[in-house]
């Protein structure tokens, strides 16, 4: 069975080098096949090696961590305009606790 892949923002993103996570963030850039996104932490990520055009202004990408500022890019999927990241983010801190690690990941 494979490992469950949480949902991360910037903040916990940092705890899982080398491993497969879940991001939803805002697109800020996208340049020569890299995509600079918002987490909703406010801290910035460049996502890489995604094939699959990226519309509107919100994403959740699965990818692997290869360090504290880059996610290599699984798959994507594009997100409606009215997503909030606020409410990501509250999701992201309580699956972090540990009263319910395992509880909100894949």
């Amino acid at each position: 069975m494979d490992d469950p892949t949480p949902r991360v923002n910037f903040e916990t993103m940092q705890r899982y080098h080398g491993r497969k996570v879940i991001l939803c963030c805002q697109i800020n850039q996208i340049d020569n096949g890299q995509v600079r996104v918002a987490t909703a932490d406010k801290g910035e990520v460049t996502v890489v090696g995604g094939t699959a055009p990226y519309e509107g202004r919100f994403a959740e990408v699965v990818g692997t961590v290869l360090n504290p500022n880059t996610v290599q890019e699984i798959e994507h999927t594009n997100l409606s305009d009215n997503f909030s990241l606020d409410m990501y983010n509250e999701l992201v801190k309580l699956s972090h606790k540990d009263a319910y690690i395992g509880l909100f990941n894949t």
